[in-house]
């Protein structure tokens, strides 16, 4: 993808968009170093979007927008006019699963339909393809265990309202996509963290906050599945990931995205246990930071039931709400397969060491955070 064609990118500001502004601008792995994006931002111009990569740079255009109104509130003739969107991205989405269903579906799955219609309705202007992907959640497999497929989710009762819209974006996305041969990509994302490289972040996560000591409120014991996976990439990784899927589908005509495709984007079989994470963090922390909970092996039955109560029929505050839900993602013992992943990006999937993503994501190799984190909206250990 060369300078000539540019990425319109929707929710560039948040953890993931960030990375992949970082692996874009940089020209990570198999993308061209002349990748230029043209950025949706609601209400008001934004300033260093893109991160450290973004002061001064000119590879950066903020369109005003917003991903619930037809085509994302933009000017598609003036957009389409100089032939430079050859692909839409959408990286926004709620961060906050406390939030409504009805907030919930309006961002993420009304947000990805609408983008489907952006890219449809470039593609009729300039008359080629403008292929479009969608960053979903590996979370939309509820709470399935054993090995995930890249492949659609039956219907399931445990489903939050978040993965719910995620799920039904999904459906939308690929029944669209085969009956109109659109080339479309579904990219399931497990949980992001900081940049590996600049060690950044745009929100603490949800990780990090089940063992640091918080304001209010700590977990001596959590009830988790025997060999329950702990499944996050840096935020960069994942940028990586998602221009080498676009740099790559661009030279061949996206021919394999045509009808619709589903990668999981995530670390597969290289996620660690949640016990030899936290057994490594308490080697690691020399300083005591951290208190990481206590362990307790439990049937699928008995952690179904005891969320249901916590999570249904008991109020809590934003803060606390957020750090239970995040403990469900990583209390399951699942892998999520990436065969479609490396088929599609030429043989790579992420592959990055426990030591590094405790570094990146319990800050071991820098000073101390003492900030009060209550009120944080978190999403996808974003």
């Amino acid at each position: 993808m060369t300078a000539a064609g540019g990425v319109l990118v929707a929710g560039l500001s948040g953890q993931v968009g960030q990375g992949f502004a970082e692996a874009a601008l940089t020209g990570t792995g198999d993308a061209a170093t002349d990748f230029e994006l043209r950025a949706l931002v609601r209400r008001r111009q934004r300033r260093n979007l893109g991160g450290e990569y973004a002061p001064g740079t000119t590879r950066i255009t903020q369109l005003l927008g917003d991903v619930t109104r037809p085509a994302w509130g933009l000017d598609l003739d003036e957009l389409a006019a100089p032939d430079d969107i050859r692909a839409v991205v959408n990286l926004a989405g709620i961060v906050d699963w406390t939030a409504s269903q009805a907030d919930m579906d309006r961002i993420n799955y009304l947000g990805a339909v609408t983008g489907f219609e952006v890219a449809r309705a470039l593609s009729e202007r300039v008359g080629h393809p403008v292929p479009y992907v969608y960053a979903s959640t590996a979370y939309v497999a509820g709470t399935l265990g054993g090995r995930i497929p890249e492949q659609q989710h039956a219907p399931h009762p445990d489903r939050t309202p978040y993965e719910l819209s995620k799920w039904f974006a999904e459906r939308h996305l690929l029944r669209a996509a085969s009956e109109t041969d659109h080339p479309v990509l579904v990219a399931r994302i497990g949980g992001v963290i900081g940049s590996s490289a600049s060690r950044s972040t745009t929100r603490y996560s949800s990780l990090y906050q089940l063992v640091a000591p918080l304001s209010r409120g700590q977990l001596p014991v959590l009830p988790v599945r025997p060999g329950a996976r702990v499944d996050i990439l840096p935020r960069d990784v994942v940028g990586e990931g998602l221009v080498r899927l676009l740099s790559r589908a661009a030279a061949t005509d996206f021919r394999a995205w045509r009808g619709g495709a589903l990668v999981h984007l995530c670390a597969g079989e290289q996620a660690p246990t949640l016990a030899a994470l936290l057994a490594l963090l308490e080697s690691k922390d020399v300083e005591k930071r951290y208190r990481p909970p206590r362990l307790v092996t439990a049937s699928p039955g008995v952690l179904r039931l005891g969320e249901n109560v916590v999570l249904k029929y008991a109020r809590w505050s934003r803060e606390m709400g957020n750090r239970l839900h995040g403990l469900r993602y990583v209390s399951i013992d699942r892998v999520f397969e990436r065969t479609r992943l490396g088929a599609l990006t030429g043989g790579w999937t992420p592959a990055v060491g426990v030591d590094e993503i405790l570094d990146i994501a319990f800050g071991l190799d820098s000073a101390p955070v003492t900030d009060d984190f209550a009120g944080l909206p978190l999403g996808r250990f974003a």
